[in-house]
C-alpha cells in the first residue's frame, strides 16, 4: 500500500467510494423530469405561510442548457454561493425561523423542552439500549494517519471523513458528468457543513453551556448533582457553564446541541430536497450517527435540538437557492368527490 491511498480489507477505499457515490446518484436521480413537480416529503409538514415546510427543488430546475463543462461550473458556483449576499440571506432566513414558523418553532421548543424534562431517564435507556447495540461500529478511517498528524484534519473525526468525501465525489461526479443538479447538491452541502459549524459550534454551545451526560447514567440511580473530572454529569439540567469560543473540539460545556447532528441533518436535508429522495441521505447520516457511537456523548435531547436546527439550516439553504434560481413556486389543496389532494405548481 501506497502512503497516500488507503486500503481496507483490500479494497482501495477512495476508488471504492467513487464508484459507491456514482451508483447512489445515479439510483437517486427522478426517473424522468416533470412539467409540474410533485414532491411527497414533507408535505405532512405544514408551513406557517400555506403549503409545507420541507420543499425540495424541482426536476425542472436542471435543464440542459447546452453548456460545456467549465461554463456550467462557473455558473452553478455562482447561483449556488450566491455572493455576500446570498450567505447574509441563508444566515437571516436561519435566524428568522421562529418568527416565521411560530408553529413549528412552539412545537419543536415544547418537543425538546420535554426530552429535557426526562432526560436522565431517556439518555440512561439511550445509552444501555440503543449504544450499546452499536457498540464496537466504527467506520474505517481512509486518511492516512501521517497526514492528519499535527493538522487541522486530526480534528476531523473519521465519520466526518466519509461526510465530505460524499461531498467531494458528488461534486466530482457532477462536473465529469456536465450534471448541473450534483454539482449544485456539493456546493449547497458545502454550505450546510459550514454554516452548521459556525450555528451550532461556535455560537449555540456556548450559550447552552449544558454539560455532557456521564457514561452509565443508569449506575447513578438518578440525576444526581455531581461532575466528574472530565466535565461530565448525571444532572441533565447543568446549564449555563459558559466554556468560551472554542474553534476546536472541546468537551466542557458543549452538550447542546449535538454538532454532528445539525450537520448530518443539515446535509440530508440538502441532499433529499435536491433529490427529492427522503431515504437515501438519511439513512447516510443514521449510519454515520453510529459509527463510534458511544464517542457521542450527548443527551437525547441535544441530538434532537442538532437535528432540528440542521434542517431549519438544510431548508433555508434549499429555499434560497430556489429563489436565486427564479422560480416561482406554489402549492395548493385541492378537495373534490374524488378525494383530498395537492397541486403544486412552477412558473420560472
Amino acid at each position: 500500500m501506497s502512503g497516500i491511498v488507503a486500503r481496507f480489507s483490500g479494497i482501495c477505499l477512495p476508488k471504492a467510494l467513487f464508484f459507491v457515490a456514482v451508483v447512489v446518484l445515479w439510483a437517486a436521480q427522478p426517473v424522468r423530469a416533470q412539467s409540474t413537480p410533485m414532491f411527497s416529503f414533507g408535505d405532512s409538514v405544514p408551513s406557517f405561510s400555506g403549503g409545507s415546510y420541507l420543499k425540495g427543488v424541482p426536476t425542472s430546475a436542471f435543464i440542459d442548457t447546452g453548456e460545456n463543462r467549465f461554463e456550467k461550473a462557473g455558473r452553478v458556483f455562482g447561483e449556488t454561493i450566491g455572493g455576500v449576499r446570498g450567505i447574509a440571506d441563508d444566515f437571516f432566513d436561519i435566524a428568522a425561523f421562529p418568527a416565521r414558523e411560530p408553529i413549528l418553532f412552539g412545537v419543536a421548543v415544547a418537543g425538546i423542552g420535554a426530552l429535557v424534562a426526562t432526560d436522565y431517564q431517556v439518555t440512561a435507556f439511550y445509552q444501555d439500549k440503543i449504544e450499546s447495540a452499536f457498540d464496537g461500529f466504527s467506520l474505517p478511517s481512509f486518511v492516512p494517519s501521517n497526514l492528519k498528524r499535527n493538522t487541522v484534519l486530526r480534528y476531523i473525526s473519521r465519520e466526518d471523513e466519509y461526510l465530505l468525501a460524499g461531498i467531494g465525489l458528488t461534486y466530482a461526479y457532477g462536473f465529469a458528468a456536465n450534471d448541473e443538479r450534483a454539482q449544485a447538491t456539493a456546493i449547497l452541502a458545502s454550505k450546510a457543513v459550514a454554516y452548521s459549524y459556525v450555528i451550532s459550534h461556535v455560537l449555540l454551545k456556548p450559550v447552552f453551556g449544558r454539560l455532557r451526560p456521564a457514561n452509565d447514567l443508569s449506575s447513578y440511580g438518578g440525576p444526581v448533582d455531581t461532575v466528574d473530572a472530565q466535565g461530565f454529569t448525571p444532572n441533565p439540567y447543568k446549564f449555563g457553564n459558559f466554556p468560551g469560543i472554542n474553534l476546536r473540539p472541546t468537551a466542557y460545556g458543549t452538550a447542546m446541541p449535538s454538532f454532528h447532528y445539525t450537520l448530518y441533518f443539515s446535509v440530508a436535508r440538502v441532499y433529499s430536497g435536491m433529490y427529492d429522495n427522503a431515504i437515501l441521505p438519511y439513512v447516510a447520516a443514521g449510519l454515520l450517527s453510529v459509527s463510534n457511537i458511544r464517542g457521542h456523548n450527548h443527551w437525547v435531547s441535544d441530538m434532537v435540538a442538532g437535528a432540528v436546527i440542521g434542517t431549519v439550516i438544510g431548508q433555508s439553504i434549499l429555499d434560497n437557492y430556489t429563489e436565486r434560481k427564479g422560480l416561482d413556486m406554489s402549492f395548493t389543496p385541492v378537495v373534490s368527490s374524488r378525494g383530498v389532494g395537492a397541486q403544486f405548481s412552477m412558473r420560472f
